[in-house]
């Protein structure tokens, strides 16, 4: 095979590769990705409502952000892993299978964190989405020093699955323990009931 052929094959192959990669292939894609760039920095040293904003803003970028935040979720900070676990949570588009694919395995690996809040807050994604097989994670939250992911874990917990064992944030540490003793024996019984 001559030259000229290989480097027609060769330039067919890159056009389909580009092609299959909407995101890769969108003319705005390296401006866009700048803009991102530019937010994940700001998001290393935001708090409050100002972080809030940044990851609001993280999330409308759709699927356009899914490969920086991914790494995000891979850097040392815990904070900045499980600010990245949520805003990956929010995106969902069915029509760009590959980058759900690797949101799900980002939440997948979020679940095998050293720290809890990312933990968390990758069940809470991964419930979001269907996947029960995560909610003895949130189950385990309602048992978190801190009312905030109790709350959180609680109300995806009641989201997910319809149900409600009477748990409550502020009640007593005996009034919380019964209720989770009723979401441990409901997912016992789930669990055996998918076989």
């Amino acid at each position: 095979m001559n030259l000229w052929r290989i480097l027609v094959l060769l330039g067919g192959l890159t056009t389909f590769a580009c092609a299959s990669d909407p995101i890769a292939s969108h003319p705005a894609n390296a401006e866009i990705q700048r803009q991102i760039s530019t937010i994940v920095a700001q998001v290393r040293t935001q708090g409050g409502a100002e972080l809030m904003v940044s990851l609001h803003r993280l999330v409308a970028f759709d699927v356009f952000a899914v490969d920086q935040v991914a790494s995000l979720a891979e850097d040392e900070n815990a904070r900045l892993r499980s600010n990245a676990m949520w805003v990956l949570a929010q995106i969902c588009d069915p029509e760009q299978p590959a980058r759900m694919e690797r949101i799900e395995a980002a939440l997948r690996e979020g679940l095998d964190d050293n720290e809890p809040s990312v933990r968390y807050e990758a069940a809470t994604g991964l419930a979001a989405r269907g996947e029960w097989d995560v909610l003895v994670v949130l189950i385990e939250g309602l048992e978190d020093a801190d009312p905030g992911v109790r709350y959180r874990c609680n109300q995806q917990l009641i989201a997910t699955t319809s149900k409600d064992f009477g748990y409550s944030i502020d009640a007593d540490p005996v009034q919380r323990g019964s209720a989770v003793a009723g979401w441990r024996s409901w997912y016992a019984s789930w669990e055996k009931t998918r076989g």
